[in-house]
């Protein structure tokens, strides 16, 4: 009798034991908030390509972002309720308990607001907000922004759609977020490049030459550095702003290699040649 065949996701930590516990703890994250959280209705695709014209992330606009803010706050004691089950360190339990308790008394427009300044990336209003209240910002930004990502229907994240819309910011176009990662893919004239987006996870067409987030596009200025043994990633950098994006070189395997946390032994790398990491929600907007 045959042997299953191992998915990806399975390969990849056999190669990587040290993701094991990380990976198990998002992947049961994003199945109890998913389970919590059902997609929004959104409008159909042409009407978000008029959206679009304006260069403005369908998120920020005022009647989606205000619908996506009320159910994003209505959905919290639940998805909170559903995160209280998974198994997970007890710091983390501890502060997923101090949020419930809080959600829990707060009103409707409290919930509201935290959901308002986390879409808005309003990250003063975001750390005044855990220090009065006593609660883990991490925890705040990171299930924060899985719960509006998980409003998001999957077809309005996808590359496919912002590619024939022919949005090319350096800028998510759905939630307005920096791009944390990228992605090569092959084409009739060579490789396009995508970026993807951490906190609604929309992936999308942007140059092919240049950096992503000072917009440098002297490749003088610019050089790639390859980690041994990630034959699939590289780290594009660029010399100016001093940043690194996170880049998978092949395709295929998107559902393992364009989520941060499954390559955070590559941040050190960065970090160990004085660089700059953008676009995690755990991060800053600035």
């Amino acid at each position: 009798m045959k042997q299953a065949r191992k998915s990806p996701m399975e390969s990849y930590l056999k190669a990587h034991p040290y993701l094991k516990e990380t990976a198990e703890l998002y992947l049961a994250m994003g199945k109890a908030i998913k389970a919590a959280a059902k997609p929004l209705a959104f409008p159909a695709r042409k009407a978000l390509a008029e959206l679009a014209k304006g260069a403005f992330p369908v998120l920020q606009q005022f009647g989606l972002q205000a619908e996506t803010v009320r159910t994003a706050a209505s959905t919290l004691p639940a998805a909170l309720a559903a995160l209280a089950r998974i198994p997970a360190p007890s710091k983390m339990q501890d502060a997923l308990a101090a949020w419930a308790i809080w959600a829990k008394r707060a009103k409707a427009e409290e919930r509201q607001a935290f959901f308002d300044n986390l879409l808005r990336q309003e990250d003063q209003e975001i750390r005044d907000f855990a220090s009065r209240e006593k609660l883990s910002e991490p925890i705040l930004r990171t299930v924060g922004w899985a719960i509006l990502a998980a409003l998001v229907p999957d077809d309005v994240k996808s590359a496919e759609l912002w590619e024939e819309v022919g949005w090319q910011h350096n800028y998510c176009p759905v939630c307005g977020r920096k791009p944390v990662m990228a992605q090569l893919r092959k084409e009739k004239e060579g490789r396009a490049r995508f970026l993807a987006c951490d906190g609604c996870h929309t992936v999308w067409p942007y140059a092919r030459i240049g950096c992503a987030y000072c917009g440098n596009k002297d490749l003088r200025k610019m050089h790639i550095l390859e980690p041994e043994g990630e034959e699939s990633m590289r780290l594009d950098v660029c010399d100016v702003c001093r940043t690194y994006l996170k880049t998978y070189q092949k395709e295929g395997e998107e559902d393992v290699y364009l989520h941060d946390w499954a390559t955070l032994h590559l941040d050190m790398i960065g970090e160990e040649k004085g660089l700059r990491k953008e676009g995690s929600v755990l991060l800053p907007s600035e």
